[in-house]
């Protein structure tokens, strides 16, 4: 893809490191442009850069950035400028929104309703499963799931927009040419590959530095019209984004869960301050006005029909382990393994995460 003199020259400052930005972007405004910037670059700016990052910006401005565009033809990525029709609408209305984001895949176009899914990287088996189950009902009614890649919840919002053949973004915290953390490469490609995007602010071989993760959730909260939080301790990395959701005047929901559990720290300290319930995706639709509320789904099973199976009438109140099912119904292993085989196959009941089993509702 050819770019202009100013869209190169946007693309080389946006690729500097992050900590220069704001230093950078005065310049800018200073001398009316990023191709201004380039143009007066000079080794008299060696004292006032130092020598990191001088030496980043000449070595990127001597080659024209060719390591960098070559490296996006590779990815068969683009570069999208703020203040053109493909850069999404609602990231332009925030404070400082990336002047170039980096994208692989397609971004959803304008109009689009969008919902960050956002929690903890050490979920529980309750976090999970609700945040893949919320996704795929959000995705299934033409919601775009906007998350951060990252370990358990993010992956497990991805998922469910996928499970639904639905779109996905995903927000990262390094470069798209560094997929973090690399066991989600795959999750990565499935996104791209199903419609969605993998999009960065950083430059396409930027490392995953921890500082990057906090600047970077300002994205996946102006990317989307409200954000739910599914599960996070109070002191944790995802109240950045919850707090740059509501300084965009963003609407905030929150998943409950026990009131003894680490993970509803968070969740329960915003219901409390006024964010929206959640426990299903008709409660955002409805309330952002995007569909009339369905009526909620009865459940797969008859009542009947669990009362009269022991298996099905443990299940019926919350999911359970084999062992736990082995107490509840006083069935021998062997039983119960024979059991679970033929409802799963039915489609009565679902295996989840740490060797759970519940009713598939």
């Amino acid at each position: 893809m050819a770019y202009t003199k100013e869209e190169l020259a946007r693309i080389w400052l946006q690729c500097s490191p992050m900590n220069a930005w704001r230093r950078l972007r005065q310049w800018r405004e200073q001398l009316g442009g990023a191709q201004q910037v380039w143009d007066v670059f000079s080794p008299d700016f060696y004292d006032l850069l130092g020598e990191g990052l001088y030496a980043d910006l000449a070595d990127r401005r001597s080659t024209q950035c060719r390591d960098t565009l070559r490296q996006m033809e590779q990815m068969n990525a683009h570069a999208v400028f703020l203040g053109t029709n493909e850069y999404p609408e609602l990231l332009s209305h925030i404070d400082q929104p990336p002047d170039v984001l980096f994208v692989r895949g397609k971004l959803p176009e304008k109009g689009c309703p969008a919902v960050a899914i956002v929690g903890s990287r050490s979920a529980t088996r309750y976090g999970l499963t609700h945040a893949r189950r919320i996704a795929r009902e959000l995705a299934s009614f033409g919601v775009t799931i906007v998350s951060g890649l990252a370990r358990g919840i993010d992956a497990a919002a991805h998922q469910g927009a996928l499970d639904a053949g639905g779109r996905t973004v995903a927000v990262l915290g390094s470069g798209i040419g560094n997929i973090y953390p690399p066991e989600n490469r795959a999750l990565a490609e499935a996104i791209i590959n199903s419609g969605g995007a993998v999009i960065s602010e950083l430059a396409p071989d930027a490392r995953p530095l921890s500082f990057h993760f906090p600047v970077r959730n300002r994205i996946i909260a102006g990317l989307s019209d409200a954000t739910l939080l599914i599960e996070a301790q109070q002191k944790s990395g995802t109240h950045t984004t919850i707090n740059d959701a509501l300084d965009q005047g963003r609407e905030v929901f929150a998943l409950p869960g026990s009131v003894d559990a680490p993970g509803s720290e968070l969740p329960l300290m915003l219901l409390k301050d006024g964010a929206k319930i959640c426990t299903c995706a008709e409660d955002i639709l409805s309330f952002m006005g995007w569909k009339e509320a369905p009526a909620r789904q009865e459940s797969f099973l008859a009542e009947e029909e669990s009362q009269d199976d022991p298996i099905l009438r443990a299940l019926s109140l919350e999911e359970k382990t084999m062992d736990e099912l082995i107490e509840a119904t006083g069935m021998t292993a062997g039983e119960i393994s024979a059991k679970l085989t033929l409802l799963e196959i039915s489609g009565r009941i679902e295996r989840r995460p740490g060797r759970a089993f519940a009713i598939r509702r």
